[in-house]
């Protein structure tokens, strides 16, 4: 029979008291990862995690961009719970 695999995504400002090898509800914990947001990020950063188009990106984002014209630059502690919320909204 062959293992399957879970992937649980969890966001806090601190780190979840998780180890590897811990058990959770009969799983074991066998890899952690961290991800960092950059200061400011772009579209094509956003298309890579986000299913939608830079131009319907672009549209949504216009009041949080906080770069020049030419190069949209957003902050993602904002823009990411902004499209989330989008998401969980049009399904």
């Amino acid at each position: 029979m062959f293992k399957h695999k879970y992937i649980i995504t969890v966001e806090s400002n601190t780190p979840p008291q998780i180890c590897l090898g811990d058990k959770i509800h009969g799983a074991t914990v066998v890899a952690l990862e961290a991800e960092q947001y950059p200061d400011l990020v772009d579209l094509t950063w956003l298309t890579k995690r986000f299913p939608m188009s830079i131009d319907t990106l672009s549209r949504q984002l216009k009041l949080f961009n906080i770069g020049s014209t030419g190069k949209n630059l957003y902050d993602p502690n904002i823009v990411i719970p902004f499209l989330k919320m989008n998401i969980k909204n049009r399904r």
